[in-house]
């Protein structure tokens, strides 16, 4: 019988086996996992991680296999970054903001059809 470890301890291949095996003690070790991800320098970020993730986990429920959920983290992640207020955006702004403070005119703009459409599950 193998001693109880951290989540971040095991190879991958340890994992898919431990999933098979006792799925209860893979469960509690990834939500362990999530919990120490989620601890931050201050308790607002801290709080704001711990959001997101209760998030993700809600979208995640309405998947009904593995794929769907695989298809749910893909837009997340994509919506992250090319989604309204994603971080191209801000980098975009960030951009145009350092433009207009070195005195430049010229700005960058988004195209309409560099808008990611995302899968409906």
């Amino acid at each position: 019988m193998s001693t109880r470890r951290e989540f971040t301890s095991y190879t991958p291949g340890e994992l898919r086996e431990l999933y098979k095996r006792d799925p209860a003690l893979f469960d509690e070790l990834a939500d362990e996992a999530v919990k120490k991800a989620c601890v931050a320098r201050t308790q607002e970020k801290s709080l704001q991680l711990q959001r997101m993730q209760w998030s993700i986990g809600m979208q995640l429920r309405k998947a009904s296999s593995n794929v769907g959920r695989m298809h749910i983290m893909e837009n997340i992640f994509y919506s992250e970054v090319y989604g309204e207020n994603g971080q191209l955006e801000k980098l975009v702004q960030t951009c145009n903001s350092l433009m207009r403070t070195l005195g430049r005119k010229d700005r960058i703009e988004r195209k309409e059809e560099e808008t990611v459409k995302l899968r409906k599950i």
